[in-house]
Formats: C-alpha cells, sequence, structure tokens
C-alpha cells in the first residue's frame, strides 16, 4: 500500500488537481499498482442494483463534489430526491433560516470543527424553542450567489413547524447567536463598519395560509411584492381562480410548489470555483445534516404520489427521484445495491448495453442482458466493447475545453 501511495504522490493530472477526486479506494489501478494517468475519474465506476424481482439497475458513483462540472447537477438532483420525503410531511408549514456569519469571523469558520460547533449550537437552540421534537434539515452555503469567489459561510435551516416566530423571539434568538459567536471566536462582533455588531439571520415562515394572506395583500394594493411568491406564482394564483378554482385549494398548491423550490435552493452547489487550500480544510466535512427522530416512512404509494408532484414542478424523472430512495420504479420493490465488492466500472461501455437512462445517473439494464443468469459477466462485456478505447468521447473533450479555460483564468488573475 505505501508504494501505491507513493505513485499517487508522483501523479499530476489536471484533473486531478483542478476539479474532483473521489476516495483513493474507488481508484482504478493499473498493472503495476499505479494510479491511471489519464487524469479521468469522476464518474468512472458504477454500482449494480437488484429488486425482489429481478429488475436490475446500474448506479453511476460520483465524486460529489460542488465545483465539479461533470456531476454537479447529478449530485444536486440526488440531494434534492433524498430530501424530498423529509418536506413531504411538512405538510402545515415550514420555517426557514439563514444564519450568516460576520466578515471578520469567516477566517476562524473555515475549520470543519468550528463550523460543527456552530451547526450544533444553533440546533439545540432550535430545540429549546420549538420543543425537543422538532425535524429539521439543515446545509451550508460556502459562497456568495453575487460574488462566487468572496467566502461567505452560512447556515440554511428548514424546520417542520406549524407555528411563526415572534419579533420578540426572533430578537432573542439574533442576540443568543451573537453571544454564541463571540464565545466560540473569541472576539467581538462590533467593528468600524459595524459599530452596533449586527448579526443577520434572516426567518421566513410559509404555509398555505401565509401565501393566501400575501396574495391579498397584493390583490388589495398594500405591498408591491411579496417574499414568498414570485410573479410566476401570483400569475398563476390569478389563472386558476379566474377558471373557477377555489382560493384555498390553490394557494394549497402554491405552497407545495415553493416548498419544494426552497428545497432545490437549499441543496443547491454554491462551491462552484475550486479553491484548493479551502477544499482541504474542508475535506471530509458532512455538509447535509437531518435531526428529529419521529420523521414519518412513507410507503411506496406515497413517494410515488410525491415524486409525481414533484415531477410535475421540476420535470425530473419520475424513476431518478423513486431510486433515490431505493425503491423499484418497476415493481416498488426495495433495490439492495451490491456494495460489499465495490464494483468499478466505467460509464463509457454503457454505450454498448441496452440500458435505459433514468436520469441522476441511474440506467435500467435490458433484459436481454440478464436473462438466463442472476449475474452480469462484466469482465467479458468490457473486452467485447473495448471500453478503453471510447475514452476519448464528448464529454472528456468537454472537459479538456474547461481545464483550458480555468488554466487562462487562473494565469490572468496570478
Amino acid at each position: 500500500m505505501s508504494v501505491v501511495l507513493e505513485e499517487k504522490r508522483k501523479v499530476r493530472s489536471p484533473y486531478l488537481d483542478r476539479i474532483a477526486k473521489v476516495s483513493f479506494s474507488y481508484v482504478k489501478l493499473n498493472r503495476k499498482g499505479s494510479l491511471r494517468e489519464d487524469g479521468k475519474i469522476c464518474g468512472e465506476f458504477a454500482i449494480t442494483g437488484k429488486c425482489e424481482n429481478g429488475h436490475h439497475y446500474l448506479k453511476i458513483l460520483y465524486c460529489g463534489r460542488e465545483w465539479c462540472p461533470l456531476c454537479r447537477e447529478q449530485s444536486h438532483n440526488r440531494r434534492i430526491s433524498r430530501w424530498l420525503p423529509r418536506i413531504a410531511v411538512m405538510k402545515e408549514g415550514f420555517g426557514l433560516f439563514v444564519f450568516t456569519i460576520p466578515e471578520q469571523l469567516r477566517v476562524f469558520y473555515m475549520e470543519k470543527e468550528n463550523l460543527s460547533q456552530l451547526r450544533s449550537y444553533i440546533r439545540k437552540r432550535l430545540r429549546q424553542i420549538y420543543g425537543p421534537n422538532l425535524r429539521g434539515l439543515a446545509r451550508w452555503h460556502w459562497f456568495s450567489e453575487k460574488n462566487p469567489y468572496k467566502y461567505h459561510p452560512h447556515l440554511n435551516v428548514m424546520l417542520d413547524s406549524f407555528q411563526k416566530l415572534s419579533k420578540e423571539e426572533l430578537r432573542q434568538l439574533k442576540e443568543d447567536y451573537k453571544r454564541a459567536l463571540e464565545r466560540f471566536t473569541g472576539q467581538k462582533i462590533a467593528s468600524e463598519t459595524n459599530p452596533e455588531g449586527k448579526v443577520d439571520v434572516h426567518y421566513q415562515f410559509v404555509s398555505a395560509s401565509s401565501i393566501k394572506e400575501e396574495f391579498l395583500k397584493i390583490q388589495r394594493r398594500e405591498k408591491k411584492q411579496s417574499k414568498i411568491l414570485r410573479k410566476k406564482h401570483i400569475k398563476a394564483i390569478r389563472k386558476r381562480l379566474a377558471s373557477g378554482e377555489s382560493l384555498d385549494e390553490v394557494c394549497q398548491d402554491i405552497y407545495r410548489a415553493v416548498r419544494y423550490h426552497r428545497l432545490r435552493y437549499i441543496t443547491r452547489p454554491t462551491f462552484l470555483q475550486y479553491e484548493a487550500v479551502l477544499a482541504k480544510k474542508l475535506h471530509g466535512f458532512r455538509n447535509c445534516s437531518v435531526w428529529g427522530k419521529n420523521w414519518p416512512k412513507l410507503s411506496y404509494e406515497e413517494i410515488e404520489r410525491m415524486a409525481k408532484e414533484w415531477e410535475n414542478y421540476e420535470r425530473k424523472g419520475l424513476s431518478a427521484i423513486l431510486l433515490g430512495q431505493g425503491i423499484c420504479p418497476v415493481c416498488g420493490g426495495e433495490i439492495k445495491w451490491d456494495s460489499r465488492g465495490k464494483v468499478k466500472y466505467s460509464n463509457e461501455f454503457l454505450l454498448g448495453y441496452h440500458c435505459e437512462d433514468l436520469g441522476n445517473g441511474y440506467y435500467r439494464i435490458g433484459e436481454k442482458q440478464i436473462r438466463g443468469s442472476p449475474k452480469l459477466n462484466w469482465k467479458a462485456f468490457k473486452e467485447n466493447l473495448k471500453w478503453k478505447k471510447l475514452f476519448l468521447s464528448e464529454q472528456a473533450e468537454n472537459i479538456r475545453k474547461w481545464l483550458v479555460n480555468e488554466q487562462q483564468r487562473r494565469d490572468i488573475w496570478d
């Protein structure tokens, strides 16, 4: 193993340095025991899965790094699929918090231990407000939406709640959060640009009743715009009301649409430009966090109905959402992925399979390929396809162009 690690240090592929790399256990070795030097790792391997009724599937393994242009969209969609059952139980309403960090303290929060400490404090403090049975989702955003080069960590928290915080409770929460930041960092928040030492904690409560209230205020011209409703939501409500639908039913549908939009926003990637120092410090940090022990387990019918609603809003594949929950989209059976042997295969040779692309890196293997044998002869199939000759594909060419542009950008800034 020491020889292999030594060879790993010698390899300086531009893809390994500039984009993303998976863990060492998934790296393919050549006959000499060293790393492949062709530079393509992300999305090169897959694992197989089979449901209880014999339907076979293939799941591409992605690196999951937010700055990787190869799997950024697929990883985002997989995060959405994993959290869909969580937000489906938020039927009455949800609270959305955004905890920001002052600029002078952001260097301290480049360490993953400090980020975990602050997230744990926020979770405990919110449980004191809402009760010990609180359920919630949390995820860090690393960079500003306006400036992708400026480190601006902020924690997004989505809570399953049916009550709105009062102004006094929100003010007290901000004061407690400010004191916690000063205690953890040992620094005062007050500065020349911020003499009062204010800390931004954005809060929003969304429910069907709050959407109805916001829409009526806009109709009475008491408000010009809403923080909850977009222009397309307002137009959709007016159009459906003109067709004779009930306002309560329409607001309930708009609430589900807003709920899914907030989920998509929270799970989106923000670490779009690779920074070696920050990436090394955050390596191994678990960004997505779910707390609460009383999450209900949804049935196949409920997940299918929820996936169809999501498909209507976002036009995503129903099969990909079900596979993200480990459910066979054909029969509804449970899928067991074969991860014991850590099957490592490139997605290039899928061109020769009669596989159906289900989206998000999932494939259904054709019936002709698996008939008569419960296991696929992957080794023989690889030799027949000569997948090594397919390496210079359109996907690899796009990565090469991206690397050239990235190097030109870095030369300008350097």
